[in-house]
């Protein structure tokens, strides 16, 4: 388990909800959020839901709404500021990432939500790209409930396990 999340093992269940629910939020809105603990997260949520700490359906609820908040702002940060943080990703594959989204709309908006690196700009790169906005936000909406039913649900079933 991460060392960050260590202490929410004991932590009320609002705290946990609360602090994982910014983790998740925080990944996707800031840039520096690629390097946050989400995935660690996500399965301590399902591990502690096993346990009888969360509640599996709020629990997903909280990751589902902080998944799709933190892709929404950055996805205006996209429309707002363009390629500008292009310059960190690098020109290439910006330009690659807007390709693809260009290419496949929606499809690539779910699997950018389910690659580590890739989920923190894909929200940035439709915006950049002007995909319209309806077609993001469904996109981000399935993608989350995907993912994060996905993760929530590992955890869940490695409590069984432990």
């Amino acid at each position: 388990m991460d060392s960050l999340l260590r202490p929410l093992l004991d932590a009320p269940a609002a705290v946990v909800y609360l602090v994982c629910g910014l983790l998740i939020t925080a990944e996707t809105a800031l840039l520096p959020g690629i390097v946050l603990p989400t995935l660690s997260a996500l399965l301590l949520m399902g591990f502690l839901a096993e346990r009888g700490t969360l509640h599996l359906g709020l629990a997903f609820a909280v990751a589902v709404v902080a998944a799709v908040l933190g892709d929404q702002l950055a996805y205006f940060e996209g429309r707002r500021w363009g390629r500008r943080p292009a310059r960190r990703a690098g020109q290439d594959r910006w330009a690659r990432a807007e390709s693809a989204v260009a290419r496949y709309g929606v499809p690539a908006v779910i699997a950018g939500r389910c690659l580590v690196g890739v989920r923190t700009l894909m929200p940035r790169v439709a915006g950049s790209a002007a995909m319209p906005y309806r077609r993001f936000a469904a996109g981000s909406v399935c993608a989350a409930v995907l993912w994060a039913g996905a993760e929530l649900l590992a955890g869940h079933l490695t409590a069984l396990v432990v």
